[in-house]
This record gives structure tokens, C-alpha cells and sequence, in this order.
């Protein structure tokens, strides 16, 4: 069977696999220290969590997509050809892969940081503007393409016209 060639070689294989690892042992660690902190994840309230989903979501979109980052996006890319650097690009190019990390991020920082909750409170702030400026965006550029077609179509009927 031939290779694709966009499939990972073995060896960029490997550093996924080491990558899934670290994410697991990270996940380990922040289960160990919510228990010997006596923090549980069942303390969170709705609004905690809302706030977490929100700053999930406005920090994997900067991450991912947004202008801020798009340097580091283009040095990781343009060094991709060290497996290290592949997996973060393999990452940070893929909103559902960047959102499982950023939500350990998030986690971490809501319960161990100081001044975590005031970030993650900015991030849900943002995110939820983010939706407000993409839902008003959709709105007027359905007004423009009504309003585009309805000159059309009086352009088309237009009975003022002399014809020929």
C-alpha cells in the first residue's frame, strides 16, 4: 500500500504518542494536586463553569485562527521538520486538538493561579463579544445581499425602459 504524502512518518508518530502522554500525565498531576489542595472539580458552579467553556473557546480561537498569533503560528510551522515543533503545529492548527489542551490550561488556571478566575473571567468576556460581533457581521451582510438583490431585480423590471 502506498504512503500518503501527508501521513506522519514513524517518527512523528512517536511524538504524538509521547505528546498523548504528557497530556495524560498533566491531567494526572492536576487530579493529584485538586486532591491534596481538597479542591474537586464538583465545587465548580455553573457560572465558573460557563466562564471556563467561554475562555475555552476565546483562547482556542486566538490560538488557532486569530491575527495575534499568527506569528507563532508561522515559526512553529516553519520549523515543523523537528518532530517537537510538528506536534505543536499538529496542535495549534486544529481547533478540536488546541481545545482539549487550552481546557487543561483553563482548568489550571481557574484553580491554581493567582488571579486565574480574572483572566478566564477577560477570555469568557471576549469570547461572548466575539459572538456578538460575528452575529451582527451575519446580520448586515444579509441586509447587503437583500438589499443587492432587490436593486437587481428593479433593474431587471424596470418598465420605465424604452424597449426596442
Amino acid at each position: 500500500m502506498a504512503k500518503s504524502p501527508n501521513s506522519p512518518t514513524n517518527q512523528e508518530k512517536s511524538w504524538n504518542f509521547l505528546a498523548t502522554l504528557f497530556f495524560i500525565a498533566a491531567i494526572i498531576l492536576l487530579g493529584w494536586s485538586m486532591d491534596k489542595t481538597g479542591k474537586t472539580i464538583e465545587d465548580v458552579k455553573l457560572l465558573d463553569l460557563c466562564m471556563m467553556m467561554l475562555a475555552t473557546y476565546r483562547l482556542t480561537r486566538i490560538l488557532v485562527f486569530d491575527k495575534i498569533f499568527k506569528l507563532f503560528r508561522d515559526f512553529i510551522r516553519s520549523r515543523s521538520r523537528l518532530y517537537l515543533f510538528f506536534v505543536i503545529r499538529e496542535i495549534i492548527t486544529c481547533p478540536w486538538c488546541a481545545g482539549v489542551w487550552v481546557a487543561l490550561v483553563i482548568v489550571t488556571l481557574f484553580y491554581f493561579i493567582p488571579y486565574g478566575r480574572l483572566f478566564i473571567y477577560l477570555l469568557a468576556i471576549s469570547g461572548v463579544a466575539s459572538f456578538f460581533v460575528v452575529f451582527i457581521n451575519n446580520i448586515g451582510l444579509s441586509t447587503e445581499e437583500k438589499q443587492h438583490r432587490v436593486q437587481q431585480l428593479q433593474k431587471e423590471s424596470d418598465y420605465t425602459k424604452l424597449s426596442d
